[in-house]
């Protein structure tokens, strides 16, 4: 009985040896494994601002807003229970890939530029009329991964479009633009909140 593991043991080594053999030349065909197709997860951007504008109720300082109507600025303490109003317009709809992978489409990056990883989000064609998200970009810092900035473009209305550029731990502006008939567009209010200062 204690001879079994050794002889277990040569057969396997005689089965090995028999397959290496310098003149074996029999090759097995190899097996092309399926194509699968990686699908891209969307950055959580939605999330993201919530877990930001949560960030800011902790720290416990009021932000600052600075508004500009046809080039008139003025400023004001945006109160703690204002927050979730003041950015209302691009907390919906839930960006990430599970509803808006069939909408947009995903490039990226590195813009050297900026130094940063971009991630852009376009319309892979025409949108329903009910989605007044348009596009978005995510920019991530190489060296820390990140997030830098996030930039937002939505419809507000027949001829009007708002802009929201976030700038983590920071700063955030949204610009409201008009564009006419006659395609001549114009900046209708620009808001600027400060949380760092």
């Amino acid at each position: 009985m204690k001879q079994a593991p050794f002889l277990i043991l040569v057969s396997i080594l005689f089965l090995v040896s028999c397959h290496s053999q310098p003149g074996n030349t029999t090759t097995t065909p190899k097996v092309q494994s399926p194509t699968v197709e990686i699908v891209s997860n969307f950055f959580p951007v939605t999330t993201f601002i919530k877990g930001q504008i949560h960030d800011i109720r902790q720290d416990g300082a009021n932000p600052i807003r600075y508004t500009t109507i046809h080039q008139v600025t003025d400023s004001s303490w945006l109160k703690m229970p204002e927050l979730d109003t003041a950015f209302a317009d691009f907390l919906t709809p839930l960006i990430d890939t599970a509803n808006l992978i069939s909408l947009f489409t995903e490039k990226k990056f590195l813009d050297q530029d900026l130094n940063a990883y971009t991630f852009s989000y376009d319309a892979k064609a025409a949108l329903p009329d009910s989605m007044n998200l348009l596009r978005w970009d995510v920019y991530v810092n190489p060296e820390s991964n990140k997030v830098k900035r996030i930039y937002l473009v939505k419809k507000a209305g027949a001829g009007i479009e708002k802009q929201l550029t976030w700038e983590a731990d920071n700063w955030a502006k949204i610009v409201t633009l008009k564009t006419t008939n006659d395609g001549t567009t114009t900046i209708e209010k620009e808001q600027t909140i400060k949380w760092k200062f």
